[in-house]
């Protein structure tokens, strides 16, 4: 048996909500360190990790270590159901198969569902080097990518030793995005080479719906060889991170 409680259900809540755009299936590993979640697109052109530590919670207890299947899917249609005024409890019972979502404020609502399989899941580990970080303001960004949305379904990062370009174009029109290594949104900018890669823009959006996580977005950029990856720090070590497999330009 594992039981979390969460009096705020903030963070938790916009992030299985944009786990659930990417993914309909997660991998949950409970540990005493904390919950690990994982999950990957059927095409495998995306990968989501969730990381929160136990310290995280009001209430962390774990028997021993343990991984199960989530239908990612019933998870967030549950915490659409959320009020902020609510505390979110889970109690896994592995040898049931079952786990149960309770939201408690003055009354209390439960929802049960099946565990999956673990059997179902062949999720990669990834550990890519990488030698070009930035980090940027959040919100900032995601309104880029948004503005990019309006053009056209994918984008082109090129990024310089001193400045990031975004671009989205189709036949007709483009948008393009400069932000320049100095500008107040960064708050960290290394890049040692000149790299362009292209990616597909509905992914990074359905990530940044999160985008109230943090304010500074971690990005690590690979070219065409590794994948994107965007981060959001949660807490003081904590993560949301998103890896995407870059295009053919």
């Amino acid at each position: 048996m594992s039981r979390f409680i969460s009096k705020d259900i903030t963070d938790i809540k916009s992030v299985i909500e944009s786990i659930s755009e990417l993914t309909g299936e997660c991998l949950f590993t409970i540990n005493k360190d904390g919950l690990y979640i994982e999950g990957t697109d059927p095409s495998l052109i995306s990968k989501v990790e969730f990381l929160i530590p136990s310290k995280n919670f009001d209430t962390y207890e774990v028997d021993s270590e343990e991984s199960i299947g989530i239908n990612i899917d019933s998870f967030s249609k549950i915490c659409r159901r959320a009020h902020p005024s609510e505390s979110l409890l889970i109690d896994v019972n592995s040898k049931a198969g079952k786990i149960e979502l309770i939201l408690e404020s003055d009354i209390r609502r439960n929802f049960e569902f099946t565990l999956l399989s673990t059997s179902n899941f062949n999720i990669p580990k990834l550990n890519p080097k990488y030698s070009t970080f930035i980090e940027i303001d959040s919100k900032l960004f995601r309104d880029i990518i948004k503005d990019m949305a309006v053009i056209g379904g994918t984008i082109l990062f090129s990024v310089h030793k001193n400045n990031l370009s975004i671009l989205s174009e189709d036949y007709t029109s483009k948008a393009l995005a400069e932000i320049t290594s100095d500008s107040k949104s960064i708050k960290k900018f290394e890049s040692k080479t000149t790299l362009h890669s292209k990616y597909n823009l509905n992914y990074i959006l359905s990530f940044l719906n999160a985008y109230t996580l943090s304010d500074y977005l971690k990005i690590s950029v690979g070219g065409t060889k590794l994948p994107l990856k965007l981060e959001y720090p949660v807490g003081e070590d904590g993560r949301f991170t998103l890896y995407l497999a870059p295009m053919e330009i």
